[in-house]
């Protein structure tokens, strides 16, 4: 008499998926789909971050370019003034 080849034999008729196995496959499935997940969403929070800075950072340039444009009015202001002052300190003293 012929005995049937054991289960794990090849050409052997597949067996049913056990409760442990199948229970380990899907914790498996969900692992991995909770990493995948988890590397999505903080890649996305990290370029909202990014873009963030950028805004951040160009406001700040621009609020810079302003204040270099008012001392450089201001240097103006006073080169004219010590001039001024120069003249007429010199007018005083060729009156004296």
């Amino acid at each position: 008499m012929a005995s049937a080849p054991p289960s794990g034999a090849p050409g052997a008729a597949p067996s049913r998926i056990s409760a442990k196995d199948l229970i380990t496959l899907v914790c498996a499935i969900i692992g991995s789909a909770v990493v995948i997940g988890g590397a999505i969403r903080g890649d996305g929070q990290r370029e909202q971050r990014l873009q963030q800075v950028e805004t951040q950072v160009h406001q700040l340039e621009q609020r810079d370019d302003r204040r270099a444009d008012l001392l450089s009015q201001i240097d103006v202001r006073t080169a004219r003034i010590e001039a001024t002052l120069q003249m007429i300190t010199t007018s005083k003293g060729a009156a004296r």
